[in-house]
Parts: structure tokens; sequence; C-alpha cells
């Protein structure tokens, strides 16, 4: 798989992407809103990594995790995601990561525009949600910038670490996005 955007290519991850893959992942300040715990093994990298590597689309019932690399030197600088559903295949909900020294740079957005473009003009998803903390402020601050409403909040409903936090959710239609996007190219 290889999406292309003006700075950024969405692959999948290859075997030397481990080690960057591991450091970002490790990163106290990039796992605060994560469901993994640190430290974050070199192990669990290369299992999880494993087991992505050949997916070239996404799976009813799975997670789909693919490299946000730079364009200009194919370095890793994140990764985005969706699950597909599994009573729905035209229903995902994505997620991203993105390591902090390529925060506030436009990389996160522009990395899920090119993604939802690929799942509402390739794959032809119907509905795709999103959920973040609460106190993740860039996250929801990015997700409404690209057009997803706010549909809930929910109290301590999420564990992490051992603490209940609270979060949105957020929903994006087809229909909406197209009429946003005009159905220009987003990628």
């Amino acid at each position: 798989m290889f999406l292309y955007s003006k700075r950024l290519i969405l692959r999948n991850f290859e075997v030397n992407d481990i080690d960057m893959f591991v450091a970002y992942r490790n990163e106290p300040e990039v796992a605060k809103f994560q469901s993994w715990s640190i430290p974050y093994s070199h192990a669990q990298a290369e299992k999880y990594i494993a087991s992505i590597k050949d997916m070239n689309a996404p799976k009813q019932g799975d997670w789909l995790q693919v490299a946000i690399v730079l364009k200009e030197n194919n370095e890793l600088i994140g990764d985005i995601g969706c699950f597909i559903k599994p009573e729905d295949a035209r229903q995902a909900t994505i997620g991203f990561t993105l390591a902090s020294k390529h925060w506030r740079k436009g990389y996160a957005f522009e990395a899920v525009r090119c993604w939802l473009g690929y799942l509402f003009d390739d794959i032809d998803i119907h509905r795709v949600t999103a959920d973040c903390d609460t106190e993740n402020e860039a996250s929801f601050r990015l997700l409404e910038k690209v057009g997803f409403r706010r549909e809930a909040h929910f109290i301590e409903s999420y564990p992490v670490n051992g603490t209940y936090t609270s979060e949105y959710h957020y929903g994006l239609l087809q229909r909406e996005w197209r009429t946003m996007t005009g159905r220009e190219n987003t990628c």
C-alpha cells in the first residue's frame, strides 16, 4: 500500500522501521493518550510490525496500521490506521500517532486527510469515527479541522494505565466528506 500526499507517504511498515517505531512509542508525551504502556519493547514492535506489514487493504474486524513517512527521506514519523467494524464493512474507526518532534508541522492533518480520502473515495466507507481523550486538545482540534463532528462526551469511560479518562467521540459521513472536499484528490 502506498498513498502519497504533498509531503508524506502512507505505506506498509517495513522491518527497518522498528527502531524509530519503538522510539516514538516510548515517548511519554506520545504514549500519554494511547492504549499501550511504556516501556514498549523492541520485541513487541517486531511482533506487531510482522503481523501488519503485509496487509494491503483494510479487513473487516481487524486494524490496518500503516507508516507515515516523510516523502523527502523516507523517515518514519508516525502511523495511522483504521478498524473496519465486524458488523458493518462500510464503517471504520481511525487512529493516528506522530513522534513528538514532528508535532505542530501539519503532518497529522495531511496524513488524516489523505487517509480519509482513501477510506471514503477508494474503499467506499460510509462513516468514519474517531475518539480521543478530552485532554488531548491537539487531536480533537485536528479532528474538528478535518471536518469531524463531535457526537459524544463520555466521562471516565476509557482505562489508561489504571486510571479512567474521559473521551470525545467524533463522526464523519462520506457525503459530508465529499461536500467538504468537492471530491478533490486529498492525497
